[in-house]
């Protein structure tokens, strides 16, 4: 009976573990295959019972000096281990050690190019426990790039938390910042301004990837109480509105602000008018946030603010946009919002857009940047958008492909913990694929012959190690979409998108995770598609072979699964167009399309939104 009890319990086991584990036709590297045999992570693309995430309580203190460009904080830092692990190197970043001379650089400021130097993140001090630990002990405390181990006396145990005190101060970058910064002599960004606990998860353990701006960024999610003193003719911006809305605001703007959330036109809350001299006085603002991935905020004493209301089926939303008098273009940005809300609502991702206050600030340089609850973008007029493109359109056309791009991320990675600085196509490839949704998008088909550089590796290799990952982050990537909503179809992929999100947001999905979501979700075992665009080496080419007997014979050079449009020339001047899935390259390289109608066909094109890279071989005459 005892023999039959533990072979019994033996098969249970193994049953388990053969549930767990994940398809043999994908490569799976051994960080992962241990994830799966330890059942933290589910072949069915589920959450396991056994997942686990870790998370922070900030309570932080700031001041900013806008003029000398100086912020100092103090943070006090509670760290909860959910893991089952005992913790005794937690680490925590500081992402504006990325300015310092001896840094490592690459992004926008690689090698070449010039960059803003700071001493970094002055760290002040640090208690771990109350216990005051100096960082330049190595024996305690070592600093790696824009990371921070900690060397722990008494290890955290499984259930157990670890309580920092940090203060610090470091120079606002200035013109020429990447991503967080001043943008002219008193508006700034402020983003990764404080000391933030690198996630631990179950594939990797610790993140301590050095940021060097190539990549970008990966946050547990957590609760944030802040407090952030400035000069009082300073008006402020921020992921929530401020908790303290009585001391910060006037009457006058708390009216137009109440006006405004119920305005589906646009109300100016903060103008020319409200413009004050430099003070001496300070003004604290004060915000609370839970289970947030980061909290970031910006401020001028001489932007415009403009709010009004979004409201569908879906829900209501605060809307605002905060720019320079100097930039009137700016002023469409806000129907621009609201676009995007409305997009993201009944086409892409079919899903509630996850801030119910949103602000996007800047409208002078630096390209476009998301924050939770915030963007950073620059501004586009129709004469610019004309001179980069060759295509007339108005202001708001001009400006509605960032703002929507960067909305896109209030999703992918925020709503979604995405590891951005491995997987950067999990979420800059969504954002690039949302444009598809907009109006006229798929007008423009360009060569890129770039896609088939020796130097686009496949796309699995983790975004941080390759110098040209951005190409696979937002062209690849955003193809790859592309791709499996034409192969599912409508209705099907937002089932499983929707699945996937359903299941991981607010967790740290992997692609393995997407990937297997999808399958279950959709009922079809889409291996194939995932090798050919995610693990294999390859790109995006078709071309037109030969035209004979009617036929028309379609190669995929690139070997990417691509969808495509075939349009047949008559002789007679008539067209037609036909849409082909995916599907058709899963068991070959070649695609016959036989042309009906028994007219003569005077050309064959092949039509792919965006194009690929080789133009030439699109086309039989």
């Amino acid at each position: 009976m005892k023999r039959l009890l533990i072979f019994s319990t033996l098969i249970g086991i193994s049953l388990h573990t053969l549930s767990q584990q994940a398809p043999r036709d994908l490569y799976m590297p051994l960080e992962f295959q241990k994830a799966y045999q330890k059942g933290t992570r589910k072949a069915d693309g589920g959450v396991s019972t056994t997942y686990w995430q870790n998370r922070s309580e900030y309570k932080i203190k700031a001041s900013i000096d806008p003029h000398k460009k100086l912020l100092t904080g103090e943070a006090t830092i509670v760290y909860f281990n959910n893991s089952p692990d005992t913790i005794r190197r937690p680490t925590f970043h500081t992402y504006h050690d990325y300015y310092r001379a001896d840094s490592k650089k690459a992004g926008f400021f690689g090698p070449g190019n010039s960059v803003p130097i700071t001493d970094g993140v002055v760290i002040e001090k640090l208690l771990v426990n109350n216990e005051a630990f100096d960082v330049k002990d190595v024996e305690k405390v070592n600093r790696n790039g824009t990371n921070y181990i900690v060397k722990l006396k008494t290890p955290l145990p499984p259930k157990g938390s670890v309580e920092l005190k940090i203060n610090w101060h470091y120079t606002i970058p200035g013109k020429g910042f990447e991503r967080s910064g001043a943008i002219d002599s008193t508006s700034m960004l402020i983003g990764y301004w404080y000391p933030e606990m690198a996630v631990l998860d179950d594939i990797d353990g610790w993140d301590r990837i050095v940021y060097d701006a190539a990549t970008e960024f990966y946050h547990d999610y957590s609760d944030y109480e802040v407090e952030i003193e400035v000069p009082d003719n300073f008006m402020m911006w921020a992921s929530v509105a401020p908790s303290n809305e009585a001391e910060v605001y006037s009457p006058v703007l708390r009216e137009r602000i109440a006006k405004a959330k119920k305005s589906v036109e646009p109300v100016p809350i903060f103008t020319a008018k409200e413009f004050k001299t430099q003070s001496a006085k300070k003004l604290k603002w004060k915000y609370t946030v839970k289970n947030f991935p980061d909290f970031t905020f910006a401020l001028s004493d001489h932007f415009l603010w403009d709010g009004g209301l979004y409201k569908d089926l879906l829900g209501e939303y605060f809307i605002n946009t905060a720019y320079p008098v100097a930039h009137p273009e700016f002023v469409s940005v806000l129907k621009g919002i609201g676009e995007s809300i409305r997009i993201f609502h009944t086409d892409f991702p079919a899903y509630p857009f996850p801030y119910k206050h949103f602000t996007i600030f800047n409208g002078l340089q630096g390209g476009g940047m998301e924050f939770p609850g915030m963007a950073n973008d620059q501004s586009a007029s129709a004469a610019q958008y004309e001179q980069w493109t060759g295509v007339k359109t108005t202001d708001f056309r001009a400006n509605l492909g960032l703002s929507q791009h960067e909305m896109t991320h209030m999703y992918f990675p925020f709503l979604m913990g995405i590891h951005e600085k491995k997987y950067g196509w999990m979420d800059e490839g969504m954002a690039n694929f949302a444009g598809f949704f907009l109006p006229d998008a798929k007008d423009n088909e360009y060569d890129q012959p770039y896609l088939g550089s020796q130097s686009v590796v496949p796309v699995m290799v983790p975004s941080y190690i390759v110098e040209s990952s951005g190409i696979n982050s937002y062209t690849v990537g955003s193809y790859s979409y592309h791709a499996l909503y034409n192969l599912l179809g409508k209705d099907l992929f937002k089932k499983s998108l929707n699945g996937y999100m359903d299941a991981w947001n607010h967790k740290h999905p992997t692609p393995y995770d997407f990937m297997f979501g999808f399958n279950t979700a959709s009922g079809m075992n889409l291996n194939w598609f995932w090798k050919r665009w995610y693990f294999d080496w390859g790109y995006m080419d078709l071309g037109v072979k030969e035209f004979a007997n009617n036929t028309a014979i379609i190669e995929n050079l690139g070997g990417r699964p691509m969808a495509f449009d075939i349009k047949v020339t008559f002789g007679d001047g008539t067209t037609s167009v036909d849409s082909v899935s995916p599907v058709v390259w899963k068991d070959s390289g070649e695609y016959r399309h036989t042309v009906k109608g028994g007219k003569v066909v005077t050309k064959v094109e092949i039509k792919i939104p965006g194009g690929d890279a080789v133009k030439e071989n699109n086309v039989w005459k």
